[in-house]
């Protein structure tokens, strides 16, 4: 294994770890030359999300539209949203919480 090449701590030479950085780089714009080139002028092609984006998304979307569904039925109800608690503070920060988490749901979708 002495054949003069320097080696890396993974034991490729730098010929090697160079093919390894230019196969993993992706497009500059999220959409791959040959698949942009295909869409016909003035069509919007868009990115696929990865997939942890979209399990957040999916996560904190339905935590959100949950909480917030759950709020405004024991709202409706007139029965306490939390026991022992203002009931007006617990719904007015139960409803901030469900619609914060609804927002960073969405936002987790948009998310290359």
């Amino acid at each position: 294994m002495t054949d003069g090449a320097k080696r890396d701590g993974r034991g490729r030479t730098r010929t090697d770890a160079r093919r390894a950085r230019t196969f993993i780089r992706r497009p500059a714009g999220g959409v791959h030359p040959v698949f942009a080139r295909g869409s016909p002028a003035g069509v919007t092609v868009l990115r696929m999300e990865s997939g942890p984006a979209v399990f957040a998304g999916a996560a904190f979307t339905l935590f959100g539209v949950g909480l917030l569904l759950w709020t405004s039925i024991r709202v409706r109800m007139r029965e306490p949203v939390a026991e022992g608690a203002n009931p007006a503070v617990a719904a007015v920060l139960t409803s901030l919480f469900g619609v914060v988490s609804l927002a960073v749901g969405v936002w987790a979708f948009t998310r290359p």
